[in-house]
C-alpha cells in the first residue's frame, strides 16, 4: 500500500509520531517540527482543547496539511472508551469523523471498531473519499487469548477497513508473546492486508521494535510526550527498525 510516498506492508515498518498537544498553535509547531523525519504523523484529535468546536477543527484541518508537507497525515479521535481523551457521551465521533475525510487534510484516518454499532456503514462512507481508514481496537485491562485476537483481526478486516490495528497490554511476558502469534498468523493468512499490532507497556515495549518480523507494519515512537504506554523515543525505534533491517538483508 502507498501513502503519498510512502510505501508500508512491505517488510520495513514506518514510525509513527504522535502529536499530542492542546494548543493549535503548538500543535502546528510540533508537526513542522518533526514533518520529513517521522515516517508517518498522528494527530491526536482528543488532545485539542478545541476539539468540539466544528468551526475551530474544520480552520485546523489545512494548516496541518500545510504543516505536514508531504509527510503522510494519520488522524485519531481516541475515545475514552479506548484510553483517550474525546468524551464519547458527545455523540459527535461520527460528525467529526465524517469531517476529516471530507476535509481532504489526513491520507489515514482512526476508526475504533467498537465505538458505534454500525462501523461498517461509517467505513463505507469515509471510504467513498480519497483517504486510507484504519480500524483499531484497544485492551487497556488485558492480553485475549490468541484465538479472540486473530478473530477481531479478521471482523476488523471484514469490515471493510484499508488497516486493522490491534492494542493490547500484557500482564507476563507470555502475553506479548501470544500477540505476536496472533500477529503472525494473521498476517500469512492475509498478507495484503496491512496489519499494526503492539502490546503495549514496558512489558510490551519489545514488540513495538519487533512488530515487522511477524507482519505489524506501522509501529508509534513518541517525541515529547508519549501518547500510549510502552512507546519510545521515536528517533532511536528509527535507528532499531534500520539496524534490524540491515541485519535481516545479511
Amino acid at each position: 500500500m502507498k501513502i503519498r510516498n510512502l510505501e508500508i506492508n512491505k517488510g520495513k515498518p514506518a514510525v509513527c509520531v504522535p502529536v499530542t498537544e492542546k494548543t493549535a498553535e503548538d500543535i502546528i509547531s510540533h508537526i513542522k517540527e518533526i514533518a520529513g523525519e517521522a515516517d508517518i504523523i498522528e494527530w491526536r484529535m482528543d488532545f485539542f482543547e478545541d476539539i468540539l468546536s466544528k468551526k475551530k477543527l474544520n480552520e485546523m484541518f489545512p494548516l496541518i496539511r500545510e504543516a505536514a508537507g508531504d509527510t503522510p497525515l494519520l488522524f485519531t479521535l481516541r475515545t475514552d472508551h479506548e484510553g483517550g481523551n474525546f468524551p464519547m457521551e458527545s455523540g459527535k465521533y461520527v460528525e467529526i469523523l465524517t469531517d476529516c475525510a471530507a476535509s481532504g487534510s489526513a491520507d489515514l484516518l482512526d476508526v475504533e471498531y467498537n465505538a458505534i454499532p454500525d462501523v461498517t456503514t461509517l467505513l463505507k462512507v469515509l471510504k467513498t473519499r480519497d483517504i486510507k481508514v484504519i480500524a483499531s481496537h484497544h485492551d487497556f485491562k488485558q492480553t485475549p487469548q490468541i484465538e479472540d485476537m486473530y478473530n477481531c483481526l479478521i471482523k476488523m478486516k471484514d469490515s471493510g477497513a484499508d488497516i486493522v490495528k490491534l492494542a493490547v497490554m500484557p500482564e507476563r511476558p507470555s502475553d506479548v508473546i501470544d500477540l505476536t502469534e496472533a500477529t503472525n498468523e494473521f498476517h500469512e493468512s492475509f498478507p495484503v492486508t496491512p496489519l499494526v499490532t503492539m502490546s503495549m507497556g514496558g512489558l510490551g515495549s519489545v514488540s513495538r521494535i519487533s512488530g515487522g518480523t511477524f507482519g505489524s507494519c506501522i509501529t508509534f515512537g513518541s517525541d515529547r510526550e508519549a501518547s500510549a504506554p510502552g512507546q519510545l523515543d521515536f528517533r532511536e525505534l528509527k535507528e532499531i527498525i534500520r539496524i534490524l533491517d540491515e541485519a535481516g538483508k545479511n
